[in-house]
């Protein structure tokens, strides 16, 4: 392993001057994120679009004769989505507890191959009861995957670079929208009658055993943690390790992480704000239906949901990228949020068939293009350590999984769905208030941390050479003293 100046000390306040780059280590940081891109955002997003797939496909088959097939009525449907939130609410902090002390490229496999199952017996069902005991159990099996898969990402890439990660890893919800209605489509027409099944059971069975195989293959894709992922070489594990200013993790398991995480105000603001774009979020059930009501009918009804998607993972990306340039948060995720708000007021105020069908543009843009850049915003704002970040990630999904219980309850009044896109718009709209009191209170902290240590003295693009020493970690925020929160 080529040599690295450890001579510089980076923490000590005294000094004023920046630490220097050094070219070398610079070259070898860009190569080893060029390895962790190919192999973990892929793998990861892939699997993302599996588990949306799982979840998202009984609104594909509501339209394709489920809910009469089983007679549900719209109340009764609703809960469906809804039961399916108990089960993500009951594991989302132990699973990531669990992830946390284990090696991810175990524990993840072992829950894609467990809900894909869950996922096919939904083929099963026969009744109102069999279904809703279905849901929950999927819940049970994929709640972990999510959060798990977010911190996974977070403990591999630096503030600088996890938006854009973060988005196109996200980009798997709207792609399989995108690719959730073609292929609900030709599955349900290939496969109507066969084996004297209905279309949208194959549906279930066909997707849920594409999962299972997924499983498998991702045993030898997934990472485990920079410092003991296999498929990185020694050296690229230490700089993987050294790059982030993390301090060690915990040899033994501990509630403290726990405690942290709770404790922390800033992972409060962000469930309030995760709640308002989960809530919004509730859109990918209900579209094909809000479509349908539009005047499509048939199969057109799943494929006009397809620009809908693509729009909003193009703005995503936009969106991501410039953040993550720009090393700003609050503005962007303001925006989207404001877009969604504009969007939503035209769901509620105009009876204009094509104004209508434009607005699901601004609402599902606005929605799902926030989702990346707020989940980068919280990894900045709970740096470390390790545990905490883990449970931060948990917390912050399990609370704002409520929304998807009380949100399909909001979808009871076709075809306006007043209620919902009322709540909705409130929620946004507080969403962006939020967006920069939070700022103002990360500048405040930036302030304070200054104070104590002293302006930072690496720059943001810094590959920071340091042993990792206890000394080195700031006790604030669990990282390298001159980290600073991003606004």
């Amino acid at each position: 392993m080529s040599s690295i100046n450890k001579d510089i000390d980076i923490t000590t306040v005294e000094n004023t001057h920046v630490v220097p780059n050094d070219p070398e280590l610079e070259a070898r940081e860009r190569a080893l994120v060029r390895k962790l891109d190919m192999r973990i955002v892929p793998t990861l997003t892939f699997i993302y679009i599996c588990q949306r797939l799982d979840n998202s496909n009984i609104g594909n088959a509501k339209v394709a004769g489920l809910q009469t097939d089983l007679g549900l009525t719209n109340s009764q449907y609703s809960w469906c989505i809804s039961i399916y939130t108990l089960g993500v609410i009951a594991m989302q902090i132990p699973s990531n507890m669990l992830l946390e002390r284990s090696r991810p490229s175990r524990y993840l496999p072992a829950l894609i191959a467990l809900w894909s199952v869950v996922s096919a017996l939904t083929s099963l069902v026969k009744d109102y009861k069999s279904i809703l005991l279905v849901r929950f159990f999927l819940g049970i099996t994929e709640a972990g995957f999510w959060p798990g898969a977010v911190f996974v990402l977070s403990t591999f890439y630096k503030p600088r670079e996890i938006a854009m990660r973060n988005s196109i890893f996200y980009c798997g919800n709207w792609l399989s929208g995108a690719l959730g209605g073609a292929l609900a489509g030709a599955i349900i027409q290939g496969m109507e009658g066969k084996g004297g099944l209905p279309g949208w059971r194959w549906l279930f069975i066909l997707e849920g055993c594409i999962t299972f195989v997924v499983a498998f293959a991702a045993i030898w894709l997934l990472p485990d943690y920079p410092g003991t992922t296999t498929w990185l070489t020694e050296e690229e594990r230490d700089l993987a390790v050294r790059r982030l200013g993390q301090g060690k993790p915990k040899e033994k398991f501990s509630f403290s992480g726990l405690k942290a995480a709770v404790l922390d105000y800033k992972i409060w603001v962000f469930i309030i704000i995760f709640m308002a774009i989960q809530t919004g979020g509730q859109l990918n059930y209900f579209m094909p239906t809000i479509i349908q009501n539009i005047g499509y009918t048939g199969s057109m009804t799943q494929y006009m949901t397809i620009p809908v998607y693509c729009f909003a993972a193009i703005l995503s990306l936009i969106v991501s990228v410039l953040s993550d340039r720009q090393q700003l948060r609050s503005p962007y995720v303001a925006f989207c949020m404001t877009l969604a708000v504009i969007g939503y007021i035209f769901q509620i105020s105009t009876e204009n068939k094509a104004l209508l069908f434009f607005s699901l543009f601004l609402c599902g843009g606005g929605v799902w293009a926030s989702l990346g850049v707020s989940l980068a915003w919280l990894g900045d704002c709970v740096p470390g350590p390790r545990d905490k970040k883990a449970i931060g990630f948990a917390l912050l999904n399990m609370i704002s999984q409520l929304s998807n219980f009380y949100g399909p309850q909001l979808y009871t009044n076709p075809p306006k769905y007043l209620v919902a896109n009322i709540v909705i718009l409130v929620y946004m709209s507080l969403g962006v208030v939020l967006c920069f009191g939070l700022r103002f209170l990360l500048k405040r902290a930036n302030r304070q941390l200054d104070d104590k240590y002293g302006v930072p003295m690496t720059e943001k693009k810094q590959v920071i050479p340091d042993d990792r020493d206890v000394g080195d970690v700031a006790p604030e925020t669990g990282v390298n003293k001159n980290f600073r929160y991003l606004l």
